[in-house]
């Protein structure tokens, strides 16, 4: 696999003028993710249609005319979920225009999450070896292997788009796989918000509303402490420690000891913890969260998701569309918590549940909604 290595500006800038009149650029990004809160760019990999970049941001410097270059055009990636994770985190940007062939192929019937490999086996008849998928790529130098690697994710990339580009317009699908790009967009533009991530633990729904209230300061102290820190959340203190905690409510840093912590956590936040369970000590009533209802424990929670479920595979195999892309369990559970949980007025001013937007709504999420409202 031939390939231009880009490390320094001169290259890059060489690089940026060989894309000046290019329609389309493939993409793609290697990063670790695995002990800090962001990614961490390890390498930037570009297809023009007639030569291989991969850009390795370790050695350059300046990045800020690439970011400006896949603002200018439109970029095609694979499941690019992560990968715009790494913009926003490297360039505080997603590019204005950019293609998913994971999602273009779900919606050419190949399935919910056809893998690249499975992607190129499909249109090229290649086999790829994906054997330095999960390699260290903040290691220098890089290898060979990993070079070529990287290559052939973006050199095979446009060949594939460029199929399902022509299959997209003759299903008729093209804009309803816009309009879920579109989604995916807004989804990872959102920012998380710090005083919410409780509901996220699991068994959170089992505390009550001290112990809710405790999980909720616990939950945000450690969200803004792994962003401060860039540091995964659990490597701060394990969800399962945080829910514990929550449950014992520790008076002491005896009483701390006696729980299931790591000695690390009690050394590094002990006295931090045992300050946050105090100040919840000193709510009212009336200032602690309500406790959380789970969805599935709602009356006929079962027999409303089955038919659902069936619903939509009737369309899912009409349109030849997979069944998990227009409604996953939590999309299904999505739209039922709006129902179920939100009054009328609440539904009318806050965002609507995904099933009822766009492409969904007009295949299936207005029926849905009506049925459920007439029960």
């Amino acid at each position: 696999m031939e390939y231009i290595l880009v490390e320094d500006q001169i290259t890059l800038q060489k690089m940026i003028a060989q894309c000046a009149d290019v329609e389309v650029l493939a993409i793609d990004t290697e990063f670790i993710r695995q002990r800090t809160y962001y990614p961490i760019l390890g390498l930037f990999q570009l297809y023009t249609g007639a030569e291989t970049y991969l850009v390795d941001p370790l050695a350059v410097e300046d990045l800020s005319s690439l970011w400006q270059l896949l603002d200018r055009h439109p970029v095609v990636l694979h499941a690019c979920s992560e990968d715009l994770d790494v913009f926003m985190t490297v360039a505080n940007k997603i590019p204005d225009f950019f293609h998913d062939t994971q999602i273009a192929a779900a919606f050419c019937g190949l399935g919910s999450s056809l893998g690249f490999g499975g992607l190129v086996a499909e249109f090229q008849n290649i086999t790829l070896d994906k054997g330095e998928s999960r390699s260290n790529w903040l290691a220098r130098p890089l290898t060979e292997k990993q070079l070529s690697y990287a290559a052939a994710d973006v050199y095979h990339l446009l060949p594939c788009w460029n199929e399902l580009e022509v299959k997209l317009n003759e299903l008729g699908y093209y804009d309803y796989y816009l309009q879920e790009l579109d989604n995916l967009r807004r989804r990872k533009m959102q920012k998380k918000n710090p005083k919410t991530v409780y509901k996220q633990f699991k068994n959170a729904s089992f505390l009550s509303p001290r112990q809710l209230a405790t999980l909720q300061a616990l939950g945000e102290w450690r969200e803004n402490n792994a962003v401060n820190r860039d540091m995964a959340v659990n490597f701060v203190v394990k969800e399962a420690h945080i829910l514990e905690v929550a449950k014992q409510q520790p008076k002491s840093l005896r009483d701390l000891n006696k729980l299931e912590l790591l000695p690390v956590e009690i050394k590094r936040h002990g006295k931090q913890i045992i300050e946050i369970v105090k100040q919840v000590e000193t709510l009212s009533d009336h200032q602690l969260p309500q406790p959380l209802a789970r969805i599935s424990d709602y009356p006929g929670y079962k027999k409303v998701v089955q038919s659902i479920r069936n619903k939509i595979a009737v369309v899912a195999e009409d349109k030849n569309i997979p069944a998990e892309l227009i409604g996953s369990k939590k999309i299904i559970n999505e739209l039922l918590n709006w129902c179920w949980k939100l009054s009328a007025e609440e539904r009318e001013v806050g965002d609507k549940p995904i099933m009822l937007c766009n492409w969904r709504a007009e295949l299936i999420g207005n029926t849905i909604f009506d049925s459920l409202m007439a029960k």
